[in-house]
């Protein structure tokens, strides 16, 4: 069966509504075993799955460099892959410091329905999918 991508969010989406679109999106990208986090765990990332940890930001503001470099220390001690799912923009410092640290962003659009790679590791995994 064809993994489909998740719905449309017309009315936009809460800080929560945000992570669990995420999660759908990181199912869709190939990672099944998406988990949206909760109690403790929150404190570490938004979602995790077998081989990634992500964090969603759905501010208005750009993602930035100090927010990077934060997911990358994380996922580096814990092994997995760094993932951030971005509603607004990027700094440009951000991304190249992404693709320096191989951390993955994403910028998602709730109410258009679409997801995008940000930065080159964002598009190559957009492009080819993640697992677990």
């Amino acid at each position: 069966m064809e993994r489909q991508p998740p719905e449309p969010k017309p009315w936009g989406a809460s800080d929560n509504e945000a992570i669990e679109l995420c999660r759908e999106w990181m199912i869709y990208l190939g990672a099944t075993d998406a988990v949206a986090a909760y109690g403790s765990t929150t404190e570490v990332c938004d979602i995790y799955s077998a081989r990634s940890l992500a964090w969603v930001d759905n501010q208005r503001g750009n993602l930035d460099v100090h927010r990077v470099e934060r997911a990358a220390s994380v996922s580096a001690a814990d092994g997995r892959r760094a993932l951030i799912f971005v509603r607004a923009g990027v700094i440009p410092a951000a991304r190249v410091r992404a693709d320096d640290l191989g951390v993955a962003i994403f910028g998602f659009d709730p109410e258009g329905g679409t997801l995008d790679g940000v930065n080159l590791l964002g598009r190559e995994l957009f492009a080819g999918g993640i697992a677990g």
